[in-house]
């Protein structure tokens, strides 16, 4: 994971296109459903991503999601994944309507007892690291010269039919 991150933010800092480029930093919580193998979970998710824009129309964006930590009955699921993203923009006099399309390295982890009954049940689990698509649709609308409130819709799908559906609201500060 350490190694998938530097690798993302050497590719990151390459984007130099431009010399007026706009730096920001993000944070956002949500609702997230996260759908893994055999395993499914609700609830609550956030997001710390910093961005850069490299051309008038188009952002990249690192960041770092927690997509669930929850447990339900005599399952628990975690799951978090850093990502990079290439954001296509159109802005008007309140904001700016975005999509988001990136690939994330996704780490989700379960415990779920597999016997008869808890007390004597084995716990089958499992930690596995895979590799998701990420495609995504926001506004971050203007709330002041430097800050803006975004709101966003993204899907995570990947290997072992990994599939996330996060809405989320969240406040971008632009530096």
């Amino acid at each position: 994971m350490k190694q998938f991150l530097a690798s993302l933010t050497a590719l990151f800092l390459t984007f130099n296109a431009h010399g007026a480029s706009a730096n920001y930093g993000i944070a956002s919580v949500g609702f997230g459903d996260v759908e893994f193998s055999d395993v499914e979970n609700s609830g609550l998710a956030y997001n710390f991503a910093f961005g850069r824009q490299i051309h008038r129309q188009w952002y990249a964006e690192v960041g770092y999601f927690n997509l669930t930590n929850d447990s339900e009955g005599d399952t628990e699921l975690s799951g978090d994944a850093l990502y990079i993203a290439l954001l296509g923009k159109a802005n008007n006099e309140y904001g700016e309507l975005y999509y988001k399309l990136g690939i994330a390295n996704a780490d989700i982890a379960s415990t779920r007892y597999c016997g008869n009954s808890e007390l004597s049940g084995e716990a089958c689990s499992f930690d596995e690291g895979v590799v998701a698509g990420i495609a995504g649709l926001g506004f971050d609308y203007y709330v002041g010269l430097q800050s803006m409130v975004r709101l966003e819709y993204l899907y995570l799908g990947g290997e072992d039919d990994l599939s996330t559906h996060l809405v989320s609201l969240g406040f971008r500060y632009n530096f």
